[in-house]
């Protein structure tokens, strides 16, 4: 009996939670590009391109490819809202925004401190987006999601992947880009 009561609020919250899930479009691409500009356009001014393959790459998930172009799969953005909660996917943003970032500014790091770098300047946006433009707090769907890809070699585990995530936002992104821990 108390496995079926467990089951169903389960199944309530998760339900609640894909309900609640932000459509992601271009209206929302538009909308997040213009926020993360707010606090990231001094470092980097990309596009971002919707469904397009502006980078070459065969599934439209999300990635920058130079310091002007970050492309973006909607089918790719919206399983990351459903999948870890709302706000996920402008954390997915961010962290491309990231690369631009490291583009323009001809940043290499080895891996996988490239991309917790990312992971740190996401981090710093969803502080951003919580004292500045009024959005509650997204971190922990932003963690979930960049857990969920850590790959030990390039993206680094699952809990660099938390720590540069959670460090960029109590620190912000000047320490991203000048201190980041090792």
């Amino acid at each position: 009996m108390q496995f079926i009561k467990y089951s169903a609020l389960l199944a309530a919250l998760l339900g609640a939670s894909l309900a609640n899930a932000a459509t992601v479009n271009g209206s929302f691409i538009s909308k997040s590009a213009s926020e993360i500009r707010g606090q990231l356009g001094g470092y980097a001014q990309p596009t971002i391109y919707l469904n397009q393959y502006a980078c070459g790459e065969r599934q439209l998930s999300a990635m920058a490819c130079g310091p002007y172009t970050i492309s973006v799969g909607s089918q790719f953005l919206q399983s990351q809202e459903n999948q870890h909660g709302n706000y996920a996917a402008k954390m997915v943003l961010a962290h491309e925004w990231g690369h631009s970032i490291q583009f323009t500014r001809n940043i290499r790091k080895s891996a996988p401190y490239q991309e917790l770098q990312a992971d740190c300047t996401g981090g710093s946006f969803i502080k951003y987006a919580q004292t500045r433009l009024g959005y509650a707090s997204f971190l922990e769907a932003a963690v979930s999601s960049a857990r969920a890809a850590a790959d030990w070699a390039e993206h680094g585990t699952p809990s660099q992947r938390d720590y540069f995530t959670r460090w960029g936002y109590a620190n912000g992104v000047t320490k991203c880009l000048s201190a980041l821990p090792r």
